[in-house]
């Protein structure tokens, strides 16, 4: 398995506030959605976004995080090192996702860009003044929370309790509830962003194992399609 790249991002802030602020795609599903005019308004004065250049680092394993970052888009990996210089791949973050929803002198994970990605960039301090007044940005961020445990359970009954076949198929119908889109001809598109190399460590399979489940998912038509970054399945 390859190591994560450790070199953080500089990940410098646009210049004032983003212009489609208004009309951001992801606000619906981020802190924003519980804030009146009036925090709004101090939200803008604080929030900036910042752009993230593939395989950068947007938060490192074992460094500090004070920030909350919500994905506006892109795909960002979350990975742990093994005691044994392993590397597991733990998640993939997509828009409207958050990353370091709690400040930490030691992150738990290492989140990197798969492509050249965008972020809002909050700091915790100002969260936790605005939700003296807007108590709905905690209340969601524990939601958040809540949400990543449920997911981290998830995972280990993907990789415990399933078959290599039925750990592919879980992932693709997550990716697909995701990302996927119609694709015009009564089918679905999954874009897999992330490497193949990356889908087989989340998975804990052998890269060759995930290729043959692939091509035996195709040929019993479960998959219409497959290629290096998306594969298309029959419509529900």
């Amino acid at each position: 398995m390859e190591t994560p790249v450790k070199e953080k991002a500089r990940i410098c802030p646009d210049a004032g506030r983003p212009a489609n602020c208004d009309v951001c795609e992801v606000r619906a599903n981020s802190i924003c959605s519980d804030l009146g005019p009036r925090e709004f308004v101090q939200v803008e004065k604080t929030m900036s976004r910042r752009h993230v250049a593939k395989n950068k680092a947007l938060m490192v394993e074992g460094e500090p995080n004070d920030s909350l970052y919500v994905v506006v888009d892109g795909c960002f990996r979350l990975s742990k090192m093994l005691e044994d210089g392993r590397r597991q791949v733990t998640g993939f973050l997509f828009k409207g996702d958050f990353a370091g929803v709690r400040a930490t002198e030691a992150s738990a994970y290492t989140a990197e860009a798969l492509n050249d990605g965008l972020v809002c960039y909050f700091p915790h301090s100002f969260l936790d003044e605005i939700a003296i007044d807007a108590p709905g940005v905690k209340d969601r961020l524990i939601r958040h929370g809540q949400t990543e445990y449920h997911k981290a359970q998830d995972h280990i009954v993907l990789l415990g309790k399933k078959n290599a076949e039925e750990r592919v198929v879980s992932f693709i119908a997550m990716i697909n509830e995701r990302i996927g889109f119609d694709d015009g001809n009564g089918a679905r598109r999954v874009p897999l962003p992330m490497p193949r190399q990356d889908i087989a460590d989340y998975l804990g399979l052998r890269l060759e194992t995930l290729s043959r489940t692939l091509t035996s998912l195709r040929e019993s038509g479960r998959l219409l399609d497959v290629t290096r970054h998306s594969v298309t399945v029959p419509a529900a």
